[in-house]
């Protein structure tokens, strides 16, 4: 082809007509570009009816297939975790469901969404089914992923309580027994064995921590407030788990020792938790404490000390109260109710005891158990509460660290009955009493008291802190006598013995110290005791001197008694043996003496006054009727009274009078008579009664 001085022809490129397009017209893009006429544009995608109804359809089938999918797992965060370790037999197919669930959720969506993408279809239409697609897919996979989640949770377990079961019974302070009933149902579903038990308990300004190997423990609420609790449970496959407990006592109330108050043993009922010593002149301060001890509104004692004590005598419940009177002259009633009980019966004869007998004292606090029995016995075992364990009848424990400890034993006989029994060991921080002193005899010294057997001990401590209860332990004492602070005890052998004084604040410290007791053998001692001590005449008196002592050496050949009544002399200056017998007649105050007589010829005395009371008399009569029309006939009836009377004189009011025991008068006329009896002994005492008799007219 020859140009002929045109614009030069582009290669391949023609003109619609087939000429040759150029190169000028190829590249000219001012003018705007128009399709050619002969290609028509592509139309947009539009579905067609069927593809519409089946992307419906398809919707629909997904949101029933997601709400189905929903419900199982709304179940699963309900049921799990569970503490009670219900429903564990279906954790696995739980967990394996969602598990393939979120892969199944996943794997369809990342499906639909290239399916989405593969359509021909406007980038508008694409993009609003993406998002319709992951606004199912992405919370369902969540969903799959918090169940799966919530399956690897562990329940939070809770103790139970096991004592006091009535909740109107949670008033301070008082004895709360946890327990792990529930917990232990949970550990048995998933197989685990629990083994020791680490509890700490805190609260209301108390904070405890105790290891053992019971499932149950008791603490000691000393007043209201919030009280928590949490074990640390170690099992046999080194596992760990923890119980918490949580309790509220909203109420506060006088204090009951022992918390289990048992049938015919003393119990003490205690204010000091309620009048704490304070400084604060706005503090309340008791004036008086009326209690009523079995809940009949009747005041059985009245008193102004904040301790006493009382023995029940029946079994079951009772509401002890109180009625505090404060300095302000305000008042209030104190009442709570407890249960009297018996102590448990075991399958033979059988008891615990303890050396001391009260087991309560400070770090480090040794005791000695043992069991008593007349069974043969095959093993005894014994759980101290501490992780210690022992074997044998008599075991020795020392508890080093502050805390309670519950002491069991389990005691089986040759015939393989069990018997199973408990004491509590309370552990508490120590008191410091440094200006302890005792008052008293005899006297002690450097908590030491000496004397001639038989040593009587008195004694009160003396100290300057307040609020501070005494209670005595005496063993191998005679005629033991224990208040909340006295100590009158009795050493009628020679020895060397001890002596506990413990002392307890209102916040549970203690104070424990030996006083050692040295009885001497006795010099020469007559003495010798009357019963009755105080008789009413006539009376016939006991003089028993069996507690008289002559010097090593020596030998009692017989006791010469003057019972020291009028009638002195062969009769009443008489030999006889250390005991022997005498009537009064008359009342007065003898002085009765007493010679002892040895084989060396020696004679020893000793003399005390007995007083010889008065009996009573008392002049009573009852009138056959008091009131009715004249002329009136009355019989008078004498035996109401008491005494013995020689005579009786009758002044009847109307000028008439009679010495007859039982008479009878006519009132003659109508009015009001003072009758007036007036009886005689025969040592000249006097008794008179006086009544009205009312007369009226015919």
């Amino acid at each position: 082809m020859v140009n002929d001085g045109a614009s030069p022809q582009i290669d391949g490129i023609s003109s619609p007509d087939g000429e040759p397009v150029n190169e000028a017209s190829a590249v000219d893009t001012s003018a705007p570009a128009v399709p050619h006429p002969s290609v028509p544009s592509s139309p947009p995608y539009v579905s067609s009816p069927s593809e519409k109804r089946l992307g419906r359809f398809a919707m629909i089938g997904i949101g029933l297939l997601a709400l189905l999918y929903v419900i199982p797992a709304f179940a699963a965060f309900t049921l799990f975790p569970r503490a009670d370790g219900n429903f564990m037999q279906f954790k696995t197919y739980v967990t394996v469901f969602f598990l393939v669930g979120a892969g199944l959720w996943s794997i369809g969506g990342m499906l639909i969404i290239l399916r989405i993408f593969t359509v021909k279809s406007t980038l508008r239409l694409k993009l609003g089914a993406l998002l319709r697609v992951l606004a199912v897919v992405i919370p369902l996979v969540l969903v799959s992923v918090g169940v799966l989640l919530q399956m690897q949770k562990e329940p939070t377990l809770y103790l139970d309580i096991v004592s006091p079961t009535d909740a109107n019974e949670l008033i301070a302070p008082l004895s709360v027994t946890f327990g792990m009933e529930s917990a232990f149902r949970y550990f048995k579903q998933v197989g685990m064995v629990p083994d020791q038990f680490k509890w700490n308990f805190s609260g209301g300004g108390t904070s405890v921590s105790q290891e053992t190997f019971d499932s149950q423990l008791t603490f000691l609420i000393p007043r209201a407030g919030v009280y928590n609790v949490a074990v640390e449970v170690s099992m046999k496959d080194g596992r760990m788990k923890n119980v918490y407990g949580r309790l509220a006592i909203t109420r506060g109330s006088f204090i009951v020792q022992p918390t289990i108050p048992l049938v015919d043993e003393p119990v003490m009922f205690s204010l000091a938790n309620l009048f704490p010593d304070s400084p604060d002149p706005a503090a309340p301060k008791l004036v008086k404490a009326k209690w009523d001890f079995l809940g009949r509104g009747v005041s059985d004692l009245e008193t102004e000390n904040l301790i006493v004590s009382y023995t029940y005598h029946k079994l079951g419940p009772v509401t002890p109260a109180v009625t505090v009177t404060l300095a302000n002259q305000t008042q209030s009633v104190i009442q709570r109710t407890i249960h009297i009980e018996k102590p448990p019966e075991q399958p033979f004869p059988i008891t615990m005891e303890t050396e001391p007998s009260s087991l309560l004292g400070s770090p480090k606090f040794g005791v000695i158990f043992m069991v008593k029995t007349n069974e043969p016995m095959a093993n005894v075992t014994w759980d101290f509460g501490n992780r210690k364990t022992g074997d044998g009848v008599r075991v020795a424990q020392v508890y080093g660290e502050v805390g309670t400890y519950t002491v069991t034993v389990e005691a089986r006989s040759q015939s393989g009955a069990v018997a199973k029994l408990s004491k509590v060991v309370r552990v508490t921080n120590p008191l410091d009493i440094r200006d302890l002193a005792f008052e008293g005899s005899p006297e002690v010294r450097d908590f030491s008291i000496e004397g001639e057997v038989p040593l009587t001990v008195d004694l009160t401590p003396v100290t300057s802190q307040p609020l501070i209860t005494f209670s005595w332990e005496a063993p191998k004492a005679y005629d033991v006598v224990m208040t909340d602070k006295n100590l009158h005890a009795v050493y009628r052998d020679e020895g060397k013995f001890l002596i506990d004084v413990i002392g307890v604040d209102p916040e549970q410290n203690v104070f424990r110290r030996k006083i050692r007791v040295d009885a001497r053998a006795p010099s020469t001692v007559v003495t010798f005791v009357m019963d009755p001590p105080t008789p009413t005449a006539p009376a016939l008196v006991t003089f028993d001197a069996s507690d008289t002592f002559v010097p090593s050496g020596e030998e009692i050949t017989g006791f010469e008694w003057d019972f020291g009544d009028s009638a002195s002399g062969d009769q009443n200056s008489n030999f006889s043996g250390s005991r022997t017998e005498h009537l009064y007649q008359n009342p007065g105050t003898y002085t009765i003496g007493l010679k002892v007589r040895t084989t060396s010829g020696k004679i020893f005395d000793g003399k005390q006054a007995l007083v010889v009371r008065a009996p009573l008399i008392d002049a009573c009569f009852i009138p056959s009727r008091r009131t009715g029309k004249a002329p009136l006939g009355v019989h008078f009836d004498t035996r109401c009274s008491t005494g013995t009377f020689s005579s009786w004189l009758w002044d009847f009011g109307d000028g008439a009078q009679s010495d007859v025991f039982d008479p009878t008068h006519v009132f003659e006329k109508e009015g009001d008579y003072t009758v007036t009896a007036t009886a005689t002994t025969k040592d000249g005492r006097k008794s008179s009664k006086s009544t009205t008799i009312s007369v009226s007219p015919l």
